[in-house]
């Protein structure tokens, strides 16, 4: 991840200013890039977590139909858990702490209260608000678990799809954001000295460090575009 922006620094000092010492004053937005890598990384992780959560929940509404209650309807989804993702995935070790706190006869709205506090997800958060509900109002638990992972696998089936169908727009969002940089390299090595004008001295300086702005800007809302929450 660090080389990644450390090399897009480099790559964006020698296009837009000639000189790789210009990237000293690209710190800040190699810091802005490294926050934007790790958020992506972070919704990246985030994404696959639910997807394992939501297999979790189907695992725990088909043990409650077949008469589990609902203590040992999470431990015989840690079981599942750990068959299919190991015991060393995170989800696996999530669960097993709240299977470890249960046989300690700890409050299970407690124990899931702790874990969407964790874990900070909208979909986690609506599971357990509505497991709590359920709990307290005395409501039909395998019906109400069972239509919220309904309700939950549906959200996610819709997203997928749209994930699918603009993945290709993504690509060539991608693509074309990189497009500038390729052509003034192309300039640079096809046309020397066509571009020196531009380097190396204050107006230059001045007109790409503009440029640079406007291309910032410029994938930033493409990105943006592109970036569909459902």
């Amino acid at each position: 991840m660090l080389v990644k922006v450390l090399a897009t620094i480099l790559i964006i000092s020698l296009a837009f200013y000639g000189s790789l010492i210009f990237s000293i004053f690209l710190i800040p937005l190699g810091i802005y890039l490294l926050k934007e890598e790790i958020k992506i990384k972070k919704e990246s992780r985030n994404n696959a977590y639910l997807g394992k959560f939501k297999e979790a929940l189907l695992s725990i509404s088909f043990a409650l139909d077949v008469g589990y209650s609902i203590e040992n309807a999470f431990r015989e989804a840690l079981v599942e858990l750990e068959k299919t993702f190991g015991k060393e995935d995170e989800i696996s070790r999530d669960f097993y702490n709240i299977v470890r706190r249960l046989d300690r006869n700890e409050n299970i709205e407690d124990l899931l209260s702790d874990f969407a506090s964790k874990q900070k997800s909208e979909d986690i958060n609506y599971f357990v608000e509505v497991f709590r509900y359920a709990k307290r109002t005395g409501g039909n638990l395998i019906e109400i678990i069972k239509n919220t992972t309904k309700q939950i696998s549906e959200k996610w089936a819709v997203a997928n799809e749209i994930k699918t169908q603009i993945s290709a727009k993504k690509m060539e969002q991608r693509i074309m954001s990189y497009i500038p940089i390729v052509i003034i390299f192309y300039l640079k090595l096809t046309t020397r000295g066509y571009l020196d004008c531009l380097y190396f001295n204050p107006l230059g300086i001045i007109i790409m460090t503009i440029c640079l702005v406007i291309y910032g800007i410029s994938v930033k809302v493409s990105k943006r575009i592109m970036d569909i929450e459902i």
